[in-house]
Order: C-alpha cells, then sequence, then structure tokens
C-alpha cells in the first residue's frame, strides 16, 4: 500500500485473481475437459468466442490466463528469440530469423506483459501461444512483416 492507504496496482491484481478463482473457478469436469480440448478451445477464443458461453471456455480462459501459463508462454517466447540468434541446427525446427529479430522489441515487449501482474485477455494469450506453436505460421515461415502484424493483432486482443 502506498501512504494514504491508496493500493498498487499489484495489490489490486492480486486480490482480484484470489477472489475470481474462489467464486468462479471451473469444475473438475471443465477444467479436465479443457485440458483434453485445449487447441480446440484455443481456436474458438482466437476466432472470438465468449468464453462464459460454456464451462470448457471459462475453465480454458481461466487456465490461459494463470500466473503459470502465461510464463510459460513469456519463457517460450524468450526461447524463440534466443535460437534465432543462434546458428541453425538440422535436428529442431528453427525460427525465421529475419523475422524474430525484426520484431525482437515487440515480442520481449510482450514477454514482459505476459509476467506482469496486468490483467490479460485469455484471447491474446491464446493467439501467442498458437503463435509459438504453429511450426508453418509467421514465426517459422513467412515475411517479417506477417509476423509483425500478428504481434500487433495479438497484443490488441491482450488488452480487450
Amino acid at each position: 500500500m502506498f501512504p494514504g492507504g491508496y493500493l498498487t496496482a499489484d495489490a489490486i491484481a492480486a486480490n482480484y485473481d484470489r477472489v475470481a478463482q474462489a467464486t468462479i473457478e471451473p469444475s473438475l469436469y471443465a477444467r479436465t475437459a479443457a485440458r483434453l480440448r485445449a487447441g480446440a478451445l484455443d481456436r474458438a477464443l482466437i476466432a472470438g468466442a465468449d468464453p462464459s458461453r460454456s464451462p470448457q471456455l471459462a475453465a480454458r480462459a481461466c487456465a490461459l490466463t494463470s500466473r503459470r501459463t502465461r510464463a510459460a508462454i513469456a519463457g517460450a517466447i524468450e526461447r524463440v528469440m534466443r535460437a534465432a540468434s543462434e546458428p541453425g541446427r538440422r535436428s529442431r525446427v528453427t525460427p525465421r530469423r529475419a523475422a524474430v529479430t525484426s520484431a525482437a522489441g515487440e515480442l520481449d515487449e510482450l514477454a514482459g506483459l505476459l509476467r506482469s501482474r496486468s490483467p490479460l485477455y485469455a484471447r491474446g494469450i491464446a493467439m501467442l501461444r498458437e503463435l509459438l506453436c504453429d511450426g508453418a505460421g509467421p514465426v517459422y515461415a513467412g515475411a517479417p512483416e506477417d509476423l509483425a502484424s500478428t504481434l500487433a493483432e495479438a497484443r490488441l486482443a491482450l488488452a480487450g
């Protein structure tokens, strides 16, 4: 708390997370089903589906916005940036060096945003996860402009 009794943004976010989890946490069945159908649910969220529409979408949105998942995606972004700066090896899929290098500033900012306590929308997190997992996507194939465009769209989706 600041002098004078004002709460910090981190304190507000932590309190919101605690209250939300205690009052609207999806059932065990919904969480299990969401884990098994993660890819399909992520695609639905990316397409604009409302997480309150179904218990499984709500469970997937909760999983995506969790501190653990956000940290994992931030770590994956950082690994992609490191891999783009290392010499390529035949034994693994490597990111498109030109695209990742030109978007390094934006990628770094997004990783920092994911690690922050700022509330973020599940749609944007799903977009970033898909971007990192899609071996035929703009991180691994295509022009640098494609990656920049996709990252700009994801940033907007993170903010709602």
